[in-house]
């Protein structure tokens, strides 16, 4: 597992969520922080290199004893690589089994914007990514994943990624499939009876999906809810019990080639649990 830390807040809270993960997992821990000097940043006053690698490797230290206060035998291990974070990150996704990081770092946007660093690596990462977009851990834990379904093939693998984790936490599994009508040709808008048969029909189809991920996780309890919304806000709402939303990189909409979603890129950093972003290995 990987986790990318800049000082932040919400990097803070990335390492955290890592670290507990990590340690439930019983697996090692790399901690990636990287620098580009022509990019100001908050909390670095120059652009000498050694200064800059002197400030990394008292960060790295301080997030390694951050992540052993979490669990002491955990392995940890650091690098410091030159040039952007994302870069680095996205090549660190080829051999991890997770990618985490925060939602906002240190950039120049604001709070109400979703940092570069995360669009970049949860669109190209090669691995799961987990954006952590709340400043510290709730107190409640709700025993919930949410995942959002639409048949494409990267709602299928983070079908398979919710399935997963639901299983490990022994956490509930509810499966959201939300709808609105897109133009008046939408045939669930023909009568008023167009909605129950749209909804019992995608309650088929999704059943089929939920069954085959089942079969691999018999014990894990799974609700599947056909909601009348957008994806955005139904996803948005069911963040809020919820202790992870599983979301695929992008959906059936867009152009052949694009890399994340218009759902998927507007939740990050908008849920009030994590959110996980899955690509499928057609992507």
């Amino acid at each position: 597992m990987v986790v990318g830390v800049d000082g932040s807040a919400h990097g803070w809270a990335a390492l955290a969520w890592a670290a507990e993960r990590a340690s439930a997992d019983q697996v090692p821990l790399h901690i990636i922080h990287a620098f580009a000097p022509d990019i100001p940043m908050l909390g670095f006053g120059t652009t000498d290199q050694s200064d800059i690698r002197t400030e990394g490797k008292h960060l790295l230290a301080t997030a390694t004893a951050r992540a052993h206060a979490v669990d002491s035998t955990l392995r940890v291990t650091t690098s410091l690589p030159p040039g952007f974070a994302s870069r680095a990150l996205v090549s660190a996704s080829h051999d991890a089994t997770l990618i985490v990081l925060g939602a906002i770092g240190h950039g120049l946007l604001s709070r109400a914007t979703i940092g570069a660093v995360a669009q970049q690596v949860a669109a190209h990462a090669t691995c799961p990514v987990v954006i952590v977009g709340h400043e510290g851990h709730t107190e409640t834990e709700h025993h919930r994943v949410v995942v959002g379904v639409d048949g494409s093939p990267s709602s299928t693998a983070a079908l398979h990624t919710a399935f997963d984790h639901a299983a490990r936490t022994d956490a509930e599994l509810v499966v959201v499939h939300a709808w609105e009508a897109s133009g008046i040709e939408d045939p669930t808008l023909a009568s008023d009876s167009s909605w129950p048969a749209y909804e019992a029909e995608l309650e088929q189809k999704f059943n089929r999906e939920i069954a085959a991920s089942s079969a691999s996780h018999p014990a894990v309890k799974v609700r599947h809810e056909v909601v009348r919304d957008s994806p955005i806000g139904a996803l948005i709402h069911a963040a809020d019990t919820a202790d992870l939303v599983v979301v695929g990189a992008r959906g059936t909409g867009g152009f052949p080639g694009l890399r994340l979603g218009s759902v998927s890129g507007r939740l990050l950093g908008r849920t009030a649990c994590p959110l996980v972003v899955v690509h499928s290995r057609e992507a």
